[in-house]
């Protein structure tokens, strides 16, 4: 286990590191999405809008070195392993939590390393409550300060929230030396 202090959050790091036995396997959903056509009663139609959503699974089994096997179902990582390439699967757990997601495979043997990034960004992301409480404190003065003004801090404290916890992943990602996950 390892720790992690997040955007003042602490996090608990778990890993599996084995063989991948077996081979691996994936396979790939797309969800279609459509809306939109029908007539709005004045003989015109509303626009089609289709979007398309594919996830990706991968499936694969890794034997520590006492012989354990252990089964991972992923999504969204697009792991590349194949046969005796040597992993590291590693999952996040909030402090006081019992469970978390999966959030690096790092493949020894070739040395690459895939992310789950949409769980990264929660993970690092800073509290919704400190961009809200600016917000709420920028309504209060926004007569005082401009209107104007205020918006333009409003904009600015949303894309510094954003900002700050995509830095956090980059260093993460920059800073974390996977190979010690075995």
């Amino acid at each position: 286990m390892k720790t992690i202090q997040t955007s003042g959050k602490q996090y608990n790091l778990y890993w599996s590191f084995g063989k991948v036995e077996g081979g691996a396997s994936k396979n790939m959903e797309t969800r279609v999405h459509g809306s939109g056509g029908g007539s709005n009663g004045y003989g015109s139609t509303a626009p089609v809008n289709i979007s398309s959503t594919t996830t990706i699974h991968d499936q694969f089994f890794l034997k520590d070195k006492t012989g354990k096997e252990s089964s991972f179902q992923l999504q969204d990582f697009n792991v590349a392993c194949r046969e005796g390439n040597e992993l590291s699967v590693i999952w996040a757990i909030k402090k006081g939590g019992k469970t978390g997601p999966y959030i690096v495979v790092h493949n020894r043997t070739t040395s690459d390393t895939f992310f789950q990034e949409a769980e990264l960004k929660k993970i690092f992301r800073y509290p919704v409550y400190y961009p809200l409480g600016a917000t709420l404190l920028l309504l209060f003065i926004g007569g005082v300060i401009g209107y104007g003004i205020a918006f333009m801090l409003f904009i600015a404290i949303w894309i510094a929230w954003v900002y700050l916890g995509s830095k956090e992943v980059k260093k993460f990602k920059s800073e974390t030396n996977f190979n010690e996950f075995t």
